[in-house]
Order: C-alpha cells, then structure tokens, then sequence
C-alpha cells in the first residue's frame, strides 16, 4: 500500500509541476490560461493568471516530494474544481449529453475528474510511509 500511495502522489505531483511549469514559463500556454480565464469570466484575471500555475507548480513539487502534501492536495482541489464547474461544464454541454447518466459519463470522461480522484486519496489515505511528511 505505501508503494501506491507513492505512485499516485508522485504521478499527480508531476503532473501538475509540468502544467504549472508551462503555464508559467511557455508563452503559448499562458495565453491559452488567459484566454480560458477569459471565457470563463473568471475575475482578477491579472492576478489568477499568475497565481494558478504558481499554485499548482509548487503543489505539484509539495506532492513530489512528499512535503505537506495533503495541505497540497486540498489546494490542488480547489482549483481542479474551479477548472471542473467553471470549463468542464461548459464542454460537456457542448457535446449534448442525452439524459442524466450521459452527462455524468461525459463528467467522469473529463482530465479533471480522475486528478480530483487522485487527490481526494491523498487527502483520505495520506501521503504514505515513503514520503518526507511521514518523517515529520
């Protein structure tokens, strides 16, 4: 069990220091968070512009080394949340669910849902015996 609670830290940690690393550093990327922040009229775009992927680059580095990592993943949540109910929702809409249960289908086919999932065990289960916070 230690060896997967480390593999799912250490995979949803790197992914989210390479997404925030991106849209911090690679031009392109931060014009594509702009403009979603745009359309999804988030507000202080100035500000969240630079404070999403600076939270999730240093979430994901917390996840990667094990460091406070639950505290990490309750604000990773947060945003993979925000990313779900403000975007998601708008992308499900757009492929015209048929009833209740296609909808939901389309939520869980969403990036978001599993990286919530992902999370939410780090959250319930820890960071596991091979992780700094275990030291502490």
């Amino acid at each position: 069990m230690p060896v997967a609670l480390a593999i799912n830290r250490a995979t949803v940690g790197t992914f989210f220091t390479l997404s925030g690393y991106q849209k911090l550093f690679k031009r392109s990327r931060h014009d594509e968070l702009v403009s979603t922040l745009h359309a999804d009229d988030v507000h202080q775009i100035r500000i969240m512009q630079w404070l999403i992927p600076s939270a999730e680059f240093a979430g994901g580095l917390a996840l990667l080394s094990g460091t406070l990592s639950v505290i990490a993943a309750l604000g990773l949540m947060v945003i993979m949340g925000g990313a779900l109910c403000l975007d998601g929702v708008k992308r499900i809409a757009a492929w015209k669910p048929l009833d209740r249960i296609d909808w939901l289908d389309d939520l869980l086919y969403l990036p978001e849902a599993p990286y919530l999932l992902a999370l939410l065990l780090v959250v319930l289960a820890g960071p596991g015996a091979l992780a700094i916070d275990s030291l502490l």
